[in-house]
């Protein structure tokens, strides 16, 4: 059938129509490249031939897989769309993944030729693959005249996509405030289900004037997380954005959460040395002993990320200081392995149990002596042959955690 399209890129529309009013079956063939003949002519702009190969009893107005009425429409060709809805073509049809007719002539502002699908049976809920109504798109869209349209036709106001949003959530989110009364007024429901999802999005977009009046007008709960279970608090912590975590709090915010990953927001705060927002947490209720997965504390995080004063503040705040993670590692080992010498020195000072083990049976000093680089020639120690130790942090460390009368590499 390839004859036919060639007839169509050779420009000789007479001989085209010519063999299918000789043959009127080939007038829903399809090419190679999944085109309907009424859709090459189309694309052509050959709409004459177009009309006539349509006005045939054999053409199929509702082609499979097609859709000539929303391909006029997409086309622009709306005397041909009003011809083919006067025929009986659906105007509800649309091949999966496309959106509808409908919404196509909403989207080009052909009110006149909409009000005549609705006559001829279109609903005007119609989803699409995503859930979405006509309503909601243009209520997103900022559409006001679509809005209109679908509301005078009975749209419901209430529907819902595939991710929980209704149309007045959709406005929201994309500030449009005028829309946002309208659908209001209208009666639609903006509750907290939709807050919440509009205010979660919204600080994901950076819309900081719509997230101030989620939180300040709609009182919305600042505790929505996403779906990795992941808070609006652990968001802005991990984004470093301390002016909303600040208000986060102040709208009651849980402080004991976690981040994508499974840490303690508090541990955070601990590792990037926030002491005077570690103190604020604290004051909201967070627990100094809260762990990740691998049992890892504030505590640990403030050692492994050399942040001494943070690690002074949260044992004064009664931290312990020989918690262990899931593979036994205390804060003093984290010292030890990445050199922090003033916070060894302080947690040993503080009576931190030098003698644990990891799984692995190694104690802090062992884990200090390990990460230590050596040089020069072999020297005899206790009976044993070992390269001496360079005058580096991990070195006093060792020595540090060294007990009297014994060597410091030995």
């Amino acid at each position: 059938m390839s004859a036919l399209f060639n007839l169509i890129e050779s420009g000789d529309v007479k001989a085209l129509l010519a063999s299918i009013d000789e043959d009127p079956d080939l007038v829903n063939e399809v090419s190679e490249d999944r085109l309907s003949l009424f859709e090459a002519l189309l694309n052509a702009g050959y709409t004459k031939a177009a009309e006539h190969i349509m006005s045939l009893p054999e053409f199929d107005i509702n082609h499979q897989g097609h859709n000539p009425l929303r391909i006029a429409v997409a086309m622009g060709c709306i005397d041909l769309a009003r011809s083919l809805l006067e025929r009986g073509a659906s105007p509800n049809y649309r091949p999966e993944g496309i959106t509808s007719a409908l919404l196509l002539c909403l989207e080009n502002e052909y009110f006149e030729l909409a009000e005549l699908m609705v006559e001829q049976g279109a609903e005007v809920d119609i989803r699409n693959d995503k859930g979405w109504t006509p309503l909601i798109w243009a209520s997103m869209k900022g559409r006001r005249k679509a809005v209109d349209f679908l509301i005078e036709h009975g749209a419901n106001i209430h529907a819902c996509n595939n991710d929980g949003w209704n149309a007045v959530t959709g406005a929201y989110f994309k500030k449009r405030t005028e829309l946002v009364d309208l659908l209001l007024d209208k009666g639609a429901v903006f509750g907290a289900k939709y807050a919440e999802a509009a205010l979660l999005s919204a600080y994901e977009n950076g819309y900081g004037d719509v997230v101030s009046h989620l939180l300040d007008e709609f009182n919305t709960n600042p505790n929505v997380t996403d779906a990795a279970n992941v808070s609006l608090l652990a968001k802005s912590v991990a984004k470093g954005d301390w002016g909303f975590v600040k208000a986060l709090l102040e709208k009651g915010g849980d402080v004991n959460v976690f981040d994508a990953y499974g840490v303690p927001v508090l541990a955070l705060l601990a590792g990037n040395g926030h002491k005077e927002l570690i103190a604020l947490f604290l004051e909201n209720g967070a627990d100094i002993h809260l762990a990740s997965g691998s049992g890892a504390t504030a505590i640990y995080y403030a050692a492994k990320n050399n942040q001494l004063e943070t690690l002074r503040f949260l044992i004064e705040q009664g931290s312990d200081i020989n918690v262990q993670t899931s593979a036994g590692w205390s804060p003093l080992m984290a010292a030890a392995s990445k050199g922090y010498l003033s916070i060894a020195e302080l947690l040993a000072e503080l009576g931190a149990n030098q003698a644990l083990v990891t799984e692995k049976g190694l104690t802090a000093k062992q884990i200090a002596l390990s990460n230590a680089p050596r040089h020069g020639d072999l020297e005899e120690k206790n009976g044993k042959h070992v390269y001496p130790l360079l005058e580096t942090a991990f070195k006093k460390i060792a020595k540090k955690l060294t007990q009297a009368g014994h060597y410091v590499d030995g």
